[in-house]
Order: C-alpha cells, then sequence, then structure tokens
C-alpha cells in the first residue's frame, strides 16, 4: 500500500511546508482504518450477533431490539451531513479523533447499562461517534493518495473496516457464550480507547491538508449535490443494495437463522461470519476490478444489483420450501458481492460532483444508505413482532418467529432490489473521469 502515496491529489502545501514521508503516511491511514475497524465491529455486533441475549436479558420486544439497530443509524446517516461539512472544513483527522472518542465513550456505556433508556442512550452515542469514521477516512486518503491509487487504497481501508464487521460476528458470539454479552462488549469498548490513543500519537505532527473553501452558504455543496440528477439513480442503487445487505449482515441474519433453518447460535454466526469475510474480499478486490474494466464504474455496479436479485429471491424460495441450511449459506456469500462495486460506487460520486467537497458529496451518498438502513431495520422488527402472537418462546428465554413473517421481509427485500436494477442501468458511466470542473482550477481532479 506504501507505494500508492508517492504522489499526493493535487492538495495545497501544508501550512507548515513540512514534507510527509510515505511511511509516516501510510501510517496514518493504518491507525485511522484501525479506528474505522472498531466502529464497524459495533455495526455488526450490536445488536445482531447478541440479539436473543439482549432481548432475553432485558425483556424487550423484536421492535424494540432492532431499534437498537435503527437508532444507530438513524443517527449514523443524518450525522454524514454534518460530518461531511466538518471533514471539509477542518481536515479528516480532528474530526475522527473527535468522533472517535464519542465513539469509545458509547460503546463502554452500552455494557454498563441495565436499563432500556440507558442501553438506547449509550447506543445513539456510539452511533455519534461512529459516523465521524468513514468520511473522516475518506477525506485523508483524498488528500494524501495520488487520484489514480485513490480506489485501490480505499479498498484497503475497507478491507481493514470490513474486518471489524467479522470481529462482530463468530469471534465476538463465542466470545460472548464464554463470559456473557456485557464482559465482551466491555472489552471491545477498552480496546477502541487504544486504538484511539494509536492515531492520536501517530497524528500528532503531521501538517494538515487543507482545500480552499468553497464559496457559498455552508449547505450550498449538499444542494448541488441534491440538483445534480446524475446522482439520483446513483443514491438509490447505493441505498437499497447496501440496505439490503446490512439488514441482514447486522439485524436479522443470525437470529433468522436460528428461528428458521433451525442452527445453533454458534452455526449461524459462523454463516453471518462468512457473509462479512466475502464482504470484506469483495470490498478490497473493488479497486483492483476498475483496472479489469478499464476504469468504467458501470459494469460492477450493475452486475452486483443482479447478483443480489439473485440472492434475495433464493432466499425467498429457500424459507417457502424449508431448504436446508446450505442453500442459505448459499444465500449469504451471494449477498456481500455487493461490495465488488463499493470503490465503483464512491468514485463516481467524486466524479459527478465537486472535487473540492469531496467529503461532502460522499456524505449525501452514505446518508441515503444508512437512512434506508434504518428505516429496513425498523419495518423488519414491526414485521416480526405483527408475528407475536404465534411465536415460540424456548425454555432459554428467546422468541422463535414463524417462517411466514421472515418470508414477507424477504419478499419486500426483492421488491426493492428489482428497483435497483433500473436504478443501476441509469448510473452516469464516466470512466475514472471527472464530470464537474473544479471553481479551484484542476487541484484534486482525479487522472
Amino acid at each position: 500500500m506504501a507505494s500508492s502515496f508517492a504522489e499526493t491529489s493535487g492538495e495545497a502545501p501544508a501550512p507548515s511546508g513540512v514534507a510527509i514521508s510515505q511511511r509516516r503516511v501510510t501510517l496514518l491511514i493504518l491507525s485511522m482504518s484501525l479506528v474505522y475497524f472498531f466502529s464497524f465491529f459495533q455495526r455488526v455486533a450490536v445488536p445482531g450477533t447478541v440479539f436473543n441475549e439482549i432481548q432475553h436479558d432485558m425483556g424487550l420486544s423484536a421492535a424494540a431490539v432492532t431499534a437498537l439497530g435503527s437508532m444507530f443509524f438513524y443517527i449514523y446517516a443524518s450525522m454524514q451531513l454534518v460530518v461531511g461539512i466538518a471533514a471539509d472544513r477542518f481536515g479528516g483527522r480532528r474530526t475522527l479523533l473527535t468522533g472517535g472518542v464519542l465513539m469509545a465513550l458509547g460503546a463502554l456505556a452500552f455494557p454498563l447499562s441495565h436499563s432500556p433508556e440507558m442501553l438506547y442512550l449509550s447506543r445513539a452515542l456510539t452511533g455519534l461517534g461512529a459516523s465521524f469514521m468513514y468520511l473522516s477516512t475518506i477525506k485523508e486518503v483524498d488528500a494524501l493518495v495520488a487520484p489514480r491509487h485513490f480506489t485501490t487504497v480505499l479498498g484497503s481501508v475497507f478491507f481493514i473496516g470490513y474486518a471489524g464487521g467479522v470481529a462482530g460476528t463468530l469471534p465476538f458470539e463465542r466470545v460472548s457464550a464464554a463470559v456473557g454479552w456485557r464482559p465482551a462488549l466491555f472489552g471491545a469498548a477498552v480496546l477502541t480507547f487504544v486504538a484511539l490513543f494509536f492515531c492520536a500519537v501517530v497524528v500528532r505532527g503531521v501538517p494538515l491538508h487543507r482545500r480552499p473553501p468553497v464559496s457559498g452558504h455552508v449547505l450550498a455543496p449538499y444542494l448541488r449535490v441534491l440538483r445534480n440528477r446524475r446522482n439520483w439513480p446513483l443514491f438509490v442503487n447505493g441505498a437499497i443494495n447496501f440496505s439490503v445487505y446490512f439488514v441482514i449482515q447486522t439485524v436479522l441474519g443470525k437470529k433468522f437463522l436460528q428461528d428458521v433453518a433451525g442452527l445453533s447460535s454458534a452455526a449461524a454466526a459462523s454463516f453471518t461470519l462468512a457473509m462479512m469475510v466475502v464482504c470484506a474480499l469483495a470490498v478490497f478486490s473493488g479497486g483492483p476490478l476498475l483496472r479489469l474494466t478499464r476504469n468504467r464504474r458501470k459494469p460492477p455496479i450493475v452486475a452486483t444489483t443482479l447478483v443480489l436479485v439473485a440472492a434475495t429471491s433464493l432466499l425467498c424460495l429457500g424459507v417457502v420450501c424449508r431448504a436446508s441450511g446450505w442453500v442459505f449459506l448459499v444465500c449469504y456469500i451471494m449477498l456481500p458481492l455487493i461490495g465488488l462495486a463499493s470503490a465503483a460506487g464512491v468514485a463516481t460520486v467524486k466524479e459527478l460532483n465537486d472535487p473540492n467537497a469531496v467529503a461532502q458529496s460522499v456524505a449525501m451518498h452514505n446518508f441515503a444508505a444508512y437512512v434506508a438502513v434504518a428505516i429496513l431495520a425498523n419495518a423488519a422488527g414491526l414485521v416480526l413482532d405483527s408475528y407475536r402472537s404465534v411465536a415460540v418462546v424456548t425454555a432459554a428465554g428467546a422468541t422463535v418467529y414463524p417462517a411466514a413473517a421472515y418470508t414477507v421481509v424477504f419478499a419486500a427485500l426483492l421488491v426493492l432490489c428489482l428497483i435497483s436494477v433500473g436504478a443501476a442501468l441509469l448510473v452516469t458511466e464516466t470512466r475514472g473521469q471527472p464530470v464537474l470542473a473544479s471553481p479551484f482550477g484542476s487541484a484534486g481532479e482525479p487522472t
């Protein structure tokens, strides 16, 4: 990865005039990626991996448990607009460290909470802090990495982040089974503080990269993004694809396998582990894939959307036909292949919008995706609760919902995926070239 940092992206020189070595830049991006690792862990681990444990321990309904996920994502989504402004104005490093402290405090408070109110409050604080990680890291990658290496390095960052998601599946389930979900999450919070301290040490003394401020009102870049009709198909496609995958990964995936396929907690967590590993490999491969397509962004977007349709169709069919576990494993391996289009999606957002407001344009894309995740998580919980009268409570206190409830959820997801195919076909092909000219000249334009 270090060889990708040989050139900058055309940023203005740092005020101090101090040159940054490739080794220091590599260490900087690595340290920020480690904090991003724990933000992804928090997204995946709670509530999905310990859904039954939290429901039984706190005496919550399915809607109340899924609300822990949707609350996180509503806050995460809405904060993208604020973080986009802050990252462009103050620099990604400052916003990441600020958010990292909030995330770590929320992560520490969550396992210490013994009332629903404190559980939601600490989860909200965790989501607030985690919302800074993604855009802050992209801002720094854009500032420090040569444009032609942007997607490759971004894939490496995504890989580290998704590795945090991997840790939030079977590894976290096994630790939780051994020591309980509260001590397991407390330990994760302590490690988050360690990663944050390491990042703060690395960042210390590194000069900031600044862009000239975009003229006009602070919300002007967002308004320009919304008025840019080329963005609309990309935002619809990205929001649907990511939310369908992520709701299954982080909220319903493990519980569905336990309720319908009859898998044990460990076996179900191994399926979501496979899901996250495939996604991590997919996002890591997304950058190199664009070289094979000769910088064409649209083919990976369309192809992965079609795979998503196939996966959700198979899920519906599998539930109706009471298929065995291996059928659902195939589905869980197909769903995360949308990660192959992650780099293409982010690159297209950059290339369709003002290159001097990168964080803000990506923020809108991220906002749409996580609002969709939050809405789907809420809706899924309500669907499950509508079948509560025919649900079965096990001796261990877990609530098992009928296959019909999941059939309704997956059928709705399939309809959304079909809409996403239409949006994918309308995405503008940029071929790696900026569509909008920078008002400050050519600095920052991709090559």
